[in-house]
C-alpha cells in the first residue's frame, strides 16, 4: 500500500472513520486517508446545492438543509469558483446622481 499523495510505503494505521473504515496515515507527508473512499454526495444533491448557492442563503444554512458538512461545502464552492473563467466580461454601470 502506498500513500496517494507522495507514494511512500511508510504507512501506519490511524484509527477508524465514522463510516467504520480503517484510516491510515503516511509517516513521510502526514497525509491521512482511507482505502476506497465512498462518494456520498449524489449528483442530484449537488444540483440542489448549485441552485441554493444562487440564492442569498448562508453556506451553513445550505449545509444544514441539504445534509452535508460545512467543510465539504466550502471545498465544493471553492472548486466551483476555480472552474469559472478569469475574465467574465463584467462592465461597470454608469450611475447618474
Amino acid at each position: 500500500m502506498n500513500c496517494p499523495k507522495c507514494g511512500s510505503d511508510y504507512i501506519v494505521k490511524n484509527g477508524i472513520s465514522l463510516s467504520q473504515k480503517q484510516k491510515y496515515k503516511c509517516r513521510e507527508c502526514d497525509k491521512q486517508f482511507v482505502l476506497n473512499p465512498e462518494k456520498k454526495i449524489s449528483e442530484e444533491k449537488k444540483m440542489v446545492i448549485d441552485k441554493l448557492l444562487l440564492e442569498k442563503i448562508s453556506l451553513r444554512g445550505i449545509a444544514r438543509s441539504v445534509g452535508v458538512s460545512t467543510v465539504w461545502l466550502q471545498k465544493y464552492v471553492k472548486e466551483k469558483y476555480q472552474e469559472q473563467p478569469e475574465d467574465l466580461h463584467v462592465q461597470k454601470k454608469d450611475v447618474e446622481n
